[in-house]
């Protein structure tokens, strides 16, 4: 009597962490040439093949955190073992930093004073200039926000050219 080992697979995800829009790949690691199913966020049952070597990839670009779940592995070969298998790992998706800007007062006279206030994601650095001129940089506080104040003698625009989240990734 020949008695086959139950196939097995685990999964892991590079990077871990991402920003959102971003690319990440799963890799399934297991017996080889062995038929994993699994299904993404509890969704509908897929199927894919590890290779000679105990490998398969899944790759894709993501907006929300994702988990891929392993529900069984059968082997290749007669007979083919299934092995039910619950396991699973989860790719955290960080949301997009945002920021705006707003101007108080929005109407003042030549050489008065007024203060642009820019509210957005807590601790992100704003990339933006004035007129278009060249870029600046500041980074909002703990409560998402930052003050630029001067005193104007024409119409003046600020620019939000990017917002990029503290951490990483960033």
């Amino acid at each position: 009597l020949t008695v086959l080992p139950l196939p097995t697979a685990s999964a892991s995800v590079s990077p871990t962490t991402i920003c959102s829009n971003s690319s990440a790949t799963f890799t399934l690691t297991g017996t080889p040439n062995a038929t994993v199913t699994y299904n993404i966020n509890g969704g509908a049952n897929q199927t894919v093949t590890l290779n000679g070597a105990g490998t398969a990839t899944i790759s894709g670009t993501y907006t929300a955190n994702t988990t891929l779940n392993i529900v069984s592995v059968a082997s290749a070969g007669t007979p083919s073992c299934v092995n039910p298998q619950t396991s699973s790992v989860t790719l955290t998706v960080l949301p997009l930093p945002t920021a705006s800007a707003s101007v108080s007062p929005t109407t003042i006279c030549s050489n008065s004073s007024a203060t642009f206030t820019l509210t957005g994601t807590p601790n992100a650095t704003v990339t933006y200039n004035i007129n278009g001129g060249a870029n600046q940089t500041v980074t909002l506080n703990g409560a998402g926000t930052a003050t630029i104040s001067g005193t104007y003698t024409a119409n003046t625009t600020l620019n939000i050219v990017s917002v990029a989240s503290a951490g990483t990734p960033s």
